[in-house]
């Protein structure tokens, strides 16, 4: 009998998929999203209502937590062993280097500034009448409810929802998003399609008609990035920079009147004068580190 070995799960083993690729992958979308959205929202909804207060935001922030776990990273897992016997087909160790990371961290904050201008001309696109007051409503309530999970009023609190809106999301869904669904697409079509297609899907998954371009433009980053440097290390610390800058904005926004990472709202605020200028800055940041993150990773991909 073959003795049993912990390091075979983590060793990459003869490329073999038990399913086929891309019904698999349509399998995994529905099936977690029915887990995470269905069930879990379903079972949130039943314990908390439909409103969030000051008063319950603390045990639903930890029930979101623990929603992630157990709906979408713990069937990821099972999902990943299921199809590729191990997660090292799924999960490569290469370890990025320090130009890489900090060229990834320069780049996600860039891209944040150049998307706070794209969010700036779409507010200024009008709506029809007949729609525009549910419209206004609908990004009403969205706003708010993320306002009072994302706000914290002292340093352990920011620090607990960090851990909740920050780094969570970006270990479950990259997981499931780079690590099994681009990884599927990937194979079933092309790893330039793969990612591609892998970022729409991710910004759909999140439900907000008002962020849509946003997140997919984001979502196809993290894929992109991925796909380049063969780890899911740097789009795990992309989406978590993503997230986190956001909470600690929200938080000087609350508590020293600055914010360098507006919400939806805020962003009709600000002048064209000073749009201009941001969106050029922005720009130029990014297109500098993009070129030099694909230059150093210009070996990477060539194997």
């Amino acid at each position: 009998m073959e003795e049993f070995n912990q390091e075979n799960l983590l060793t990459p083993q003869p490329k073999s998929e038990r399913y086929k690729p891309l019904p698999f992958t349509i399998f995994v979308l529905l099936a977690i999203f029915f887990l995470y959205q269905v069930v879990g929202g379903g079972i949130t909804l039943w314990i908390f209502g439909t409103s969030v207060t000051q008063e319950n935001v603390q045990a639903m922030r930890i029930a979101t937590m623990i929603a992630q776990i157990m709906f979408l990273f713990i069937p990821t897992l099972l999902l990943i062993k299921q199809q590729h016997g191990t997660f090292a087909n799924c999960l490569p160790r290469r370890i990025p280097t320090t130009a890489e990371i900090i060229l990834t961290i320069v780049g996600v904050f860039s891209l944040q500034q150049i998307l706070q201008v794209y969010m700036y001309f779409q507010e200024k696109i009008p709506l029809p009448h007949v729609i525009e007051p549910f419209v206004e409503q609908m990004k009403k309530m969205i706003e708010e409810t993320y306002r009072v999970l994302a706000l914290a009023q002292s340093t352990p609190e920011l620090l607990l929802i960090i851990v909740v809106v920050a780094l969570t999301p970006s270990l479950c869904e990259e997981f499931l998003f780079r690590a099994l669904v681009q990884k599927n697409f990937s194979l079933a079509t092309n790893k330039k399609i793969g990612f591609i297609l892998t970022g729409i899907i991710f910004a759909m998954y999140h439900l907000n008609p008002f962020l849509i371009i946003p997140l997919m433009v984001l979502g196809i980053y993290f894929s992109f990035l991925s796909y380049r440097s063969e780890t899911i290390i740097l789009p795990i610390i992309a989406h978590f920079t993503n997230n986190c800058s956001s909470i600690v904005g929200l938080y000087m926004e609350q508590h020293s009147n600055l914010s360098d990472v507006p919400l939806i709202s805020d962003v009709a605020q600000i002048s064209l004068s000073e749009i201009v200028p941001i969106a050029v800055g922005a720009i130029i940041i990014f297109s500098i580190s993009f070129y030099f993150y694909l230059k150093i990773t210009s070996s990477i991909s060539e194997k």
